[in-house]
């Protein structure tokens, strides 16, 4: 008996001597150089029994440096910093409390002693008693401000350190009904779908798939821009950080019917302002295309792939991608606009499944932090990779600076610039990734400082509202212990501001002539008016006024001067000056408007009526025709919906449908032919109309 309780004191006696400590945990201390101490913070962390760290040196700037090769055994501790150059690494021992961490840090043959200490207990409650108190103020101060600016509807989640502090919603879903925004509650994230897009080409490329700076031409033959240059050039990196050298030209596909496929095929129509890779300019319609190409290379939808390989791993199950599901959803919020800071009216939702990898995502702020940590943790999630390390340190780096202007307003804000699918800034010396999104009702943000494993989702149910973003640097503050800001006195000037804001709301009308009148009777504006790109414009003649119909939108067009006409809609935001314009005999055959700011009016050309291409019509037309003056004989010949004018002695000529019973003779500029009809719709006669006259002719058969 003793024998054997001798043993099983010898087999326990190792297993109690060598048993390791628990090391995890904030490290402090410094680097003991020549002259100076250069302090530093090492995080470690025990996953699964599996030691992982990095390292912060705040006076180089530097947070979240991977520790490699790190190994803990017993109380020994050694690691490799490979992103220091000269061979960095590190070599000590923890004291037998677990509490001191002193060695040698090693680079270029030199070595320097180390000494770092945990943070106690004490501490760490302490900074857990200060995180809980900021989360409260935050919370307070949230519907404080969600109050203040009428804001209906908001979630507002926030993570660190791996941990959600704080998932809530705050006023209402639908204001109507009272309903309560929770968690769960499904608002538009809007532009803050582009770094799903983003993402979804890194996995492309962490597959093989893709290279990001191949010609998307590689992958898409048919890929084709105005400019022939960036047709050649682009790459998978130009699509998701806005150097196109296209401005945005929004109005192209906004309400439009067009499918995605057939705005991927109108881009080419579409002129550029700038030259690829000079300029940033925000731009939907290349993240669409960066959406296009995944389907193309991944054979299913962009949806379908974004869900396959980032919702599902992430358990967003209650995500989607279209307003369709959101309306049939139990828990969605509806989307407002506020008018005058007074009063919340309801916005419908609008459909963007075309331009979807732009900003068609809506989702909820508990899987949206989930999103969050994805990034937070290097593209890993419950310990599987989602995402390659290197491809989110890639998206997260700066690809375009971007214009500093103004920023002496806001000097707490520095290097502004855009990475694949984020903005990129430092925010009091803080590295900030962060994207909003804004669309028909909706306002959104998704915003990280990775160096202090810090993030947060603010999703609103309120057309462009600043709140997010101040909401953003609030809990940045008050989380990580930053000098306040007073933001909301910032960015309205201590107070609300009321009239200098409504001032600013009434914006100043164009220069109009006055005393002019239109130079032809309402119908003759009427029509389809087309542009390759753009699609068409149709303007109809009602009771009461013109109309301009042109993708889901039809507005009154109120007579500014001459053939000027303006089309607006203040809840839209649309102003928009159409300009009519007339031939040399008196026809208005196009109009121009300016679709975007940064490029020249776009022309729309007046399209001939449907009948005029109908063949049944046409052949009505067909026959012979004699001149009045001088009895000329023609023939007008029907083959495959196309009229030929045949006259002796000349070659024949190809008719092309113009307006009303107007037919231009192709090739023959000012040439064309007028049918008249008789009260069966048969046509009668005909008229020539030439520069050097205008000749009738009769139908003889």
């Amino acid at each position: 008996m003793n024998r054997i309780l001798f043993f099983l004191l010898f087999l326990l006696f190792p297993l109690c001597t060598y048993a390791q400590a628990d090391y995890s945990g904030n490290w402090k201390g410094a680097i003991e150089l020549p002259g100076r101490n250069l302090e530093i913070a090492i995080d470690l962390r025990n996953d699964n029994g599996q030691w992982a760290g990095d390292l912060d040196i705040p006076a180089q700037n530097i947070g979240n440096m991977q520790l490699a090769e790190l190994k803990i055994d017993g109380r020994n501790i050694s690691f490799k910093l490979p992103e220091v150059p000269a061979n960095a690494s590190f070599s000590g021992d923890f004291d037998g409390n677990a509490e001191k961490l002193e060695g040698l840090f090693s680079q270029g043959g030199m070595s320097f002693p180390m000494k770092l200490t945990r943070a106690s207990a004490a501490e760490k409650a302490a900074e857990e008693k200060r995180t809980r108190e900021a989360v409260a103020t935050l919370r307070q101060l949230t519907d404080s401000l969600r109050q203040k600016r009428l804001t209906p509807g908001l979630a507002f989640g926030v993570v660190k350190d791996g941990k959600v502090l704080l998932a809530e919603g705050f006023g209402y879903r639908d204001l109507e009904k009272k309903l309560p925004v929770t968690a769960q509650t499904q608002f538009a994230i809007g532009s803050s779908s582009k770094a799903f897009t983003a993402a979804g080409l890194a996995i492309l490329v962490d597959k093989g798939q893709l290279e990001w700076e191949k010609p998307v031409i590689h992958y898409l033959p048919d890929f084709k821009l105005f400019d022939d240059f960036a047709t050649r050039e682009m790459n998978a990196i130009d699509l998701v950080c806005h150097r196109s050298g296209l401005p945005r030209h929004d109005f192209m596909w906004y309400g439009s019917s067009f499918s995605r496929k057939d705005i991927y095929e109108r881009l080419r129509y579409l002129q550029p302002n700038k030259s690829l890779r000079t300029t940033w300019q925000y731009n939907n319609l290349m993240f669409m295309t960066a959406g296009y190409l995944t389907e193309r290379l991944s054979g299913i939808t962009w949806e379908q792939f974004v869900k396959t390989h980032i919702f599902q791993p992430l358990g967003m199950s209650n995500s989607n991608f279209s307003v369709n599901e959101m309306a049939a959803s139990m828990d969605a919020a509806l989307g407002y606009r506020t008018k005058d800071r007074k009063e919340n009216i309801r916005m419908d939702y609008r459909n963007l499944d075309a331009i979807g990898p732009a900003g068609s995502i809506n989702s909820n702020v508990s899987e949206m932090l989930q999103w969050v940590q994805l990034h937070l943790n290097e593209g890993k999630i419950a310990g599987k990779q989602i995402i390659s390390a290197a491809a989110i340190t890639r998206m997260h780096s700066p690809q375009m600076l971007m214009d500093a202007s103004g920023s002496e307003k806001n000097p707490e804000i520095t290097d502004p610039a855009y990475g694949m699918g984020w903005f990129v800034q430092r925010y009091k010396g803080l590295r900030v990734v962060q994207h909003g999104g804004n669309i028909d009702g909706f306002s959104a943000l998704v915003y990280m400082v990775p160096e202090k494993e810090f993030g947060l989702v603010v999703l609103t149910n309120q057309n462009g509202s600043g709140i997010p973003m101040m909401l953003a640097r609030y809990a940045t503050d008050l989380v990580l212990g930053l000098d306040p800001t007073d933001w909301y006195a910032r960015v309205y000037a201590e107070g609300d501001k009321q009239e200098e804001e409504k001032k600013k709301d009434q914006k100043p009308e164009p220069k109009r002539i006055a005393g002019t009148q239109p130079a032809h009777p309402a119908d003759v504006y009427t029509g389809e008016y087309e542009h390759p790109g753009y699609g068409v414009i149709e303007i109809k003649n009602t009771e009461k006024n013109l109309r301009l119909k042109y993708n889901a939108f039809d507005l009154p067009l109120e007579h500014w001067h001459y053939d000027v006409f303006r089309a607006k809609d203040d809840a839209l935001d649309i102003n928009q000056m159409v300009n009519f314009q007339t031939d040399a005999n008196g026809t208005v055959f196009q109009l121009t408007t300016n679709m975007d700011p940064l490029v020249e009016d776009v022309v729309f050309k007046k399209t001939a009526p449907r009948r005029l291409s109908e063949p049944a019509f046409l052949q009505s037309l067909a026959g012979k025709y004699n001149l009045e003056e001088g009895g000329t004989p023609f023939t007008l010949e029907l083959r495959s919906k196309t009229l030929f004018l045949k006259i002796p002695g000349q070659p024949e000529y190809t008719l092309e449908p113009f307006q009303g019973t107007e037919f231009k003779i192709k090739d023959l500029n000012g040439f064309s032919v007028e049918f008249h009809l008789d009260e069966n719709s048969k046509a009668s006669g005909a008229a020539f109309i030439q520069p050097n006259g205008v000749f009738k002719a009769k139908r003889m058969e």
